[in-house]
């Protein structure tokens, strides 16, 4: 008989009543061997992890780093922890420790608050929508954004539990292009790359002879053009050339980034060319960007059908939370 099966003989014969002085004499065990048994039995030990990757001293280092970044009102990612700490680990091994150290990576608010006008007229512009009875499965958005070499400002930080989330500014300065982008109903999305100091004429050649041909060529003449209020989209030769190409405006509220599902896209579009490292050049940025648009393209349709499926909720939202921002 092994110590396994004669264990499981002593606990049975405990349950049946028998006390410790005649368990000892049967099995022929001590008796503070049979109260051993008795009182770890079906006891699971807790066998020692792996040793720590970041010490003590490492983690102290991390929260002073983050309370420094506080301070000084910018934001901290944990590459920028591994970066200004040294650290030889991964950027995954430091998300672990600072969940741990009750840390969380958070989306820091906004720079600014709506006014009540602002929201006022999100409102107004929402009804009209609303009453219009707009088809938006026949609007044409679009939008422009920065990409830059260094990554995404996505304005997400690392604070601690009991801290309030607080907007931070940006400082690193990184060369970048500036993209104008457009989505259609069928889920094709169009970009190009704008050059120089954009003005006027620059972002209505854009349009006369990017925008309009391809637009043309899938919807005719049936759709909806939906940009927001940048000075050179709203100046007087902006909108004698949308008067005289006959293009069809949504008027768009202000301060309405939440209502543009470009800007879902550009999450999409950001996430797919960050996550492959960092880039060199400009040249090899826009490689990306090309890249990135033709596999959405090939493989995001769904996704654009479901953005536009949106749009009748996100109206909805705004008017519930009396035109502050919503979570789109």
């Amino acid at each position: 008989m092994n110590f396994e099966d004669q264990k499981l003989l002593i606990i049975k014969d405990r349950r049946m009543g028998l006390s410790y002085g005649k368990l000892s004499n049967k099995y022929g065990l001590k008796r503070s061997s049979i109260q051993y048994i008795i009182d770890n039995y079906g006891k699971q030990h807790k066998k020692r992890g792996p040793k720590e990757k970041i010490n003590k001293n490492d983690k102290r280092r991390m929260i002073s780093v983050l309370s420094d970044s506080r301070v000084t009102n910018v934001k901290c990612s944990s590459k920028n922890i591994l970066k200004d700490l040294n650290l030889s680990v991964s950027s995954r091994t430091v998300c672990r420790t600072l969940k741990v150290l009750q840390f969380n990576y958070k989306k820091l608010p906004h720079k600014f608050t709506l006014t009540c006008r602002m929201r006022q007229k999100r409102v107004e512009v929402v009804r009209q929508f609303i009453n219009m009875g707009i088809r938006w499965n026949t609007v044409i958005f679009s939008d422009e954004k920065m990409f830059t070499l260094h990554g995404t400002d996505s304005f997400y930080s690392w604070i601690h539990k009991k801290q309030s989330p607080s907007r931070v500014k940006q400082i690193i300065r990184s060369p970048g292009v500036m993209v104008w982008a457009m989505v259609m109903p069928n889920g094709l999305l169009s970009y190009e790359i704008m050059k120089g100091k954009q003005k006027s004429a620059n972002y209505v050649n854009l349009i006369k002879s990017k925008a309009l041909p391809i637009i043309k060529l899938n919807r005719k003449d049936d759709f909806l053009f939906q940009q927001d209020n940048c000075p050179i989209h709203v100046s007087k030769e902006s909108m004698k050339f949308f008067n005289e190409a006959r293009v069809a405006l949504l008027d768009w509220p202000p301060y309405s980034p939440d209502l543009n599902i470009v800007e879902n896209i550009w999450a999409m579009l950001s996430n797919d060319i960050y996550i492959q490292g960092s880039m060199k050049n400009l040249n090899e940025l826009c490689s990306r960007i090309y890249d990135s648009v033709s596999r959405f393209n090939e493989t995001r349709a769904a996704d654009v059908l479901k953005l536009y499926n949106s749009m009748p909720s996100r109206l909805c939202s705004v008017l519930e939370m009396h035109g502050q921002r919503i979570n789109y």
